[in-house]
């Protein structure tokens, strides 16, 4: 193709579009082929739908008709509340000490 030792500046322009467009090619045949793939397998795989569980109503109403709301909601709200502050603390402690979880042991947690 070339018959010299050295290529112009347009030739190398020409070389690089070249292979570019082969590897861009290579990547978009390979996205194409996993979607593909991935709807036919899951055609042949079922997944088993959790059944849902029925909900019940936490919520009563009094004589007077106005809702009251039962402790055990409020504690399940203050419970996750609590779990979501303990792994914000536990993360920041981490990212702090710059070592993982499991190195250190987090004995007592003060408000200030």
């Amino acid at each position: 193709m070339w018959t010299s030792n050295t290529m112009t500046f347009w030739e190398s322009i020409v070389t690089f579009m070249i292979g570019f467009s082969i590897v861009f090619i290579c990547l978009i045949s390979l996205a194409l082929f996993i979607i593909i793939s991935s709807k036919v397998i899951n055609l042949f795989v079922k997944d088993e739908v959790p059944a849902q569980k029925p909900v019940t109503n936490a919520v009563s109403t009094d004589a007077s008709g106005s809702t009251v709301v039962t402790s055990k909601m409020v504690a399940e709200k203050d419970n996750q509340e609590e779990v979501e502050r303990l792994a914000v603390i536990i993360s920041a402690i981490s990212e702090e000490m710059r070592e993982p979880v499991e190195r250190f042991t987090i004995v007592s947690i003060t408000e200030i």
